[in-house]
C-alpha cells in the first residue's frame, strides 16, 4: 500500500516551529516536500565554536556562514553545499568513537566501543516493502504442505534458488542475494511477526514501526533511538526516508528528512527563471530572524531545504535503465538504494535511512506481479551492496529488511494471496552471522489460516540496534532474545 497520502503523525515539542511554513511562504517546490526542520531556530549570529567539539551540524547558520551571508550566494551556486559537506567530512575524521546516551535511556544496553567501525560512524538502512510480502514465496519451505496449500502459486523446485545449509531456497527472482548468503555475510527470518498484530494494514504497520504492540505510540522504534542518542542540535540529514515517511523514525526531539521520490525533489520555478537569482532571493529572506514563530519556521526551512534539493541531485541514483520495473510512485527500490549508497558515500552523519517501496497487496494475479517486485528488490540489494563496496563502506552498513505482515498460507480463487501474519526478514552487512535461517514456518499451527509468529521482529530490531551501538533494551521495552543474528555476540 502506499502512505503517500497518510498525515504525518510526528508530534512537536512544545514551542517547536511548524514543520512547514505558512500559506503564501511556500518554495514552489513539488508536493510532500522534504520535511527538513531542525527543532528550534537558531540565532541570526553563529555562536563560538570550540575545537573540542563535535562537528558542527549541517544547519542554517552553517549554511549563511560559508556563504559569507546571502550577498555571495548567487555566485556560489551548489558550492555552498559542497563547502558544507567537506568541512563536516574534514571535523569528523577527528571525532571520537564514542556513544551518546540520555536520561531517557539509561547505558545498561550501550555496548562497548567495537574494534572495527566506530558506532557513529554505521549506518543501518531499512528496506520497507508496504503491503504485506509473502513469505512463504519469498523464502521457501521444503515442507510439502507448502505445495499442497498453492497448488497454482507454489513456485517449481527446479526454478529456486538453493541456501546452502539449509533446506529453504529462494524466490528465483532473488537469485542475485544467492552470493550474499553463501559469502556468510547474510542471514534469514522466517515466521516474524508481533503478537496483538493485525491483519489491517495501517494497524499493522502502526505496531511494526512502533515495535508497540497492543497499544498506540506517538513514535517510532528509531526515532526513540534517535531521541535517546542527541548530543546537541538535531541534525535533520541524520536520519533520512527515500521514497516514503517511515513511521519508524517518528520521534519527540527529532526531526527527519523524508523525501518521496528523489527523482523529482527539486526546485520547481517557471520556465527561462534565472535560478541562482532565485535561491539569492530566498535566502535574502532567511535574515533577519522574525519574531513571529510562524514566519521565523519559514525562514529557518529555507536554505535547509535548498541544500538538500542540491544534496539529493548529487546522489540521485536513478535506477538507469537496467532496472526496469513497473513504476511505483516513480521509485524503485534499486534506484532508491543507489541515491541511498551515494549519501553514505557523502560522511556527511547520516546514521539511519529507510527506503520504502510499496506494491506488496498481492490479493489477485500475484506471480507475475511478485516477481517483478522481488526482481527489483534482489538486484537492488546486489547492486547496493556492490557500490558499498567500491565506495569502501561496505564494513559500515547493515541493511535490512521489513513488511507489515505476510500473507496466507494458502494461495486464495484468484490467484493470490489475502492478509496473513507470519513473514520473513533478511539482513545483510559485515557483523550479521550469516548463512542461518532463523525460526521457521509452522504448518501444523496454522492460526485461522495464517502462518503464526514464531519470531519477535524486537529481535530482529534488537540485533540492529545493537550493531548501531544501542541503547537497546529501553526503546523496545525488552530484553529479546538476539537470536545470535550478530557475530559479535
Amino acid at each position: 500500500m502506499n502512505d503517500d497520502t497518510t498525515p504525518d503523525p510526528r508530534p512537536r515539542p512544545e514551542g517547536d516551529p511548524p514543520a512547514t511554513p505558512p500559506p503564501g511562504s511556500s518554495l514552489g517546490g513539488p508536493p510532500e516536500p522534504s520535511r527538513i526542520v531542525p527543532t528550534d531556530p537558531p540565532p541570526v549570529s553563529p555562536p563560538p565554536t570550540s575545537a573540542a567539539a563535535s562537528p558542527t551540524p549541517l544547519s542554517r547558520r552553517r549554511f549563511l556562514g560559508v556563504a559569507g551571508g546571502v550577498a555571495g550566494v548567487a555566485a556560489v551556486g551548489g558550492g555552498v553545499w559542497a563547502a558544507l559537506v567537506r568541512d563536516s567530512v574534514d571535523n569528523s575524521a577527528a571525532r571520537l568513537a564514542t556513544t551518546t546516551t540520555s536520561s531517557l535511556a539509561p547505558t545498561t544496553s550501550t555496548l562497548a566501543v567495537p574494534a572495527g567501525v566506530p558506532y557513529d560512524q554505521r549506518v543501518l538502512v531499512i528496506l520497507e516493502m508496504a503491503g504485506g510480502n509473502d513469505a512463504l514465496n519469498t523464502l521457501v519451505s521444503a515442507d510439502g504442505r507448502y505445495r499442497d496449500l498453492r497448488p497454482q502459486l507454489a513456485i517449481a523446485e527446479s526454478e529456486l534458488v538453493s541456501l546452502s545449509g539449509t533446506d529453504f531456497t529462494l524466490h528465483p527472482s532473488l537469485a542475485a542475494l544467492g552470493p550474499y548468503w553463501e559469502s556468510g555475510s547474510m542471514a534469514a527470518v522466517a515466521g516474524s511477526a508481533m503478537d496483538e498484530q493485525s491483519r489491517s494494514h495501517f494497524k499493522a504497520m502502526d505496531t511494526w514501526w512502533s515495535a508497540v504492540p497492543g497499544a498506540s505510540s506517538q513514535t517510532g522504534w528509531l526515532g526513540r533511538w534517535l531521541d535517546a542518542t542527541l548530543d546537541g542540535e538535531n541534525d535533520p540529514l541524520r536520519a533520512i526516508a527515500l521514497g516514503g515517511g517511515s513511521r519508524a523514525l517518528v520521534g519527540m526531539n527529532t526531526l527527519a528528512t523524508v523525501v518521496r521520490s528523489p527523482a523529482t525533489f527539486a526546485l520547481q520555478t517557471m520556465d527561462r527563471a534565472d535560478n541562482d537569482a532565485l535561491v539569492t532571493a530566498f535566502l535574502a529572506t532567511a535574515e533577519p530572524l522574525s519574531g513571529v514563530p510562524e514566519l521565523a519556521a519559514a525562514q529557518y526551512a529555507i536554505p535547509s531545504t535548498l541544500s538538500a534539493v542540491d544534496l539529493l541531485a548529487s546522489v540521485s541514483g536513478g535506477g538507469g535503465d537496467e532496472f526496469e520495473v513497473a513504476p511505483n510512485d516513480g521509485n524503485t527500490a534499486a534506484g532508491l538504494l543507489q541515491t541511498a549508497a551515494g549519501i553514505i558515500d557523502l560522511d556527511i552523519g547520516t546514521q539511519v535511512i529507510t527506503v520504502g517501496i510499496s506494491g506488496f497487496d498481492t490479493h489477485a494475479n500475484q506471480a507475475g506481479t511478485h516477481a517483478d517486485l522481488l526482481s527489483d528488490i534482489g538486484d537492488g540489494i546486489a547492486a547496493f551492496m556492490a557500490r558499498l563496496e567500491a565506495d569502501g563502506n561496505a564494513d559500515k552498513v547493515m541493511l535490512v529488511t521489513t513488511s507489515e505482515f505476510g500473507r496466507r498460507a494458502a494461495e486464495n480463487g484468484s490467484a493470490g494471496t489475502d492478509h496473513g501474519q507470519g513473514g520473513c526478514q533478511f539482513l545483510l552487512g559485515p557483523e550479521v552471522s550469516g548463512g542461518q535461517i532463523v525460526g521457521g514456518y509452522d504448518f501444523d499451527n496454522l492460526e485461522r489460516g495464517d502462518i503464526p509468529a514464531a519470531i519477535d521482529t524486537r529481535s530482529v530490531y534488537s540485533a540492529a540496534l545493537d550493531w548501531l551501538g544501542g541503547p537497546t533494551d529501553e526503546i523496545l521495552a525488552g530484553p529479546h532474545d538476539r537470536l545470535g543474528l550478530l557475530t559479535a555476540e
